[in-house]
């Protein structure tokens, strides 16, 4: 299997994973499997709750996952190292709730609405969440956090700290604009997502061309017009390649966060999750492992090539791609954790996934997913929270670059 996008990857796995807890609030996912009373319990008692969640990690160190990703065909060196370090350290959280607070997850209909969310770190805080509650969605956003644990650039940790520190100048009509850039919870509305992507290109075009670091004295070409010029494409030679380049780049980026944003608005993960349950259904295998650590252990297993086209459908409707010809012709397991009758813990080895000469390295890497309540990431909707608009990221740049002097 060709490994690209591991981080990706990772997330579609978490997303597989709180859709298969989720599997019992119709219980027919469950009803079909061979699995025995034992696992079907376990995934009932987990819909029992209101909420549940699932935290995705690597149990493995550093050294572990760079081993991996050159096994997996990433090149040696500083890059490679990085998202190594990203790998071993990062936790990702999934948590998904009733509209009807009280309401536990196996009781909803099929047709009710899910509220939802999720939480990036690496260690420390969170540096990305988002939710979605009640047909709004939030977001909230630690730029400085962010950037220091996905650049190495020193250029990209002092722009987002003239970013963030913009926010003590600007005014008070900008004041949802100066909550997202001091990592408060904002609205956003996800009908305008190809706005922030419009707006996100203008930022970086600015960024990359260097115009938002001159000084209010050198930027009378903005007054003027530059950047309605800019807006409309105006570019010329090799320069104008390289940043139209650099803007195709950010649209793929920012369209990858559409259509996972897209994903929190329900309708997508009802998708999913219907998919999800019919390839379990066709094609999983469950086996008692024992019991060992203070937990029963099942082993699950799928044709791997075979119920790729399967998953890749399902997983097409929250924004993930899979690619079913990189999928291994074997079998894959994983090994599911049950304590007092509830299912806590779910453990896949990376490496069943690697080409036959690869794993002949002996190199492992196990995903890990913890399942528990919803408390890991609360799904209540933040108190005041501000409605962000495209317009005003714009008008927070512009403010700060003829205004403030420059960022």
């Amino acid at each position: 299997m060709r490994v690209t996008r591991v981080p990706a990857r990772l997330t579609a796995a978490a997303a597989c994973a709180t859709a298969l807890a989720l599997a019992v609030a119709g219980c027919s996912a469950t009803e079909k499997l061979t699995t025995g009373l034992k696992v079907k319990h376990a995934f009932e008692k987990l819909g029992e709750q209101p909420s549940a969640s699932v935290l995705v990690s690597v149990d493995g160190t550093a050294t572990d996952a760079d081993a991996f990703l050159r096994a997996a065909g990433a090149p040696k060196g500083p890059k490679t190292e990085r998202t190594a370090r990203l790998l071993s350290r990062g936790e990702l959280t999934f948590a998904v709730g009733s509209d009807r607070e009280k309401t536990p997850l196996k009781d909803l209909s099929r047709s009710e609405r899910l509220r939802f969310a999720t939480a990036l770190n690496f260690g420390t805080t969170d540096v990305l969440s988002a939710k979605s509650v009640e047909e709004k969605l939030y977001v909230r956003v630690r730029l400085r956090s962010l950037v220091a644990q996905l650049s190495d650039s020193e250029t990209d940790r002092q722009r987002a700290r003239r970013l963030v520190a913009l926010a003590k100048d600007l005014p008070t009509t900008l004041a949802s604009a100066k909550d997202a850039l001091r990592g408060e919870w904002v609205e956003a509305d996800p009908e305008s997502f190809d706005d922030f992507a419009r707006a996100a290109r203008e930022i970086t075009r600015d960024e990359k061309n260097g115009e938002l670091d001159k000084a209010p004295g050198h930027t009378s070409g903005k007054a003027s017009g530059k950047t309605s010029d800019r807006a409309s494409g105006g570019t010329s030679g090799k320069h104008g390649e390289s940043v139209s380049a650099q803007n195709d780049e950010t649209s793929k980026r920012v369209g990858r966060a559409t259509a996972a944003g897209r994903a929190l608005n329900g309708e997508s993960e009802r998708e999913f999750l219907e998919g999800l349950e019919k390839t379990l259904g066709k094609y999983a295998e469950f086996k008692k492992a024992g019991e060992y650590g203070g937990a029963e252990h099942v082993t699950v297993s799928m044709p791997a090539r075979r119920a790729a086209p399967d998953l890749s459908r399902a997983l097409a409707a929250v924004g993930a791609h899979l690619d079913p010809s990189t999928v291994p012709d074997r079998k894959v397991s994983a090994d599911l954790q049950i304590r007092r009758g509830q299912l806590t813990g779910l453990t896949l080895d990376l490496e069943q996934f690697l080409s036959d000469k690869a794993q002949a390295k002996g190199v492992h890497l196990p995903l890990r997913m913890d399942f528990g309540g919803g408390d890991a990431v609360p799904v209540m909707a933040p108190d005041g929270a501000r409605e962000l608009k495209p317009q005003d990221l714009l008008a927070a740049m512009m403010y700060g670059a003829l205004g403030t002097g420059g960022i």
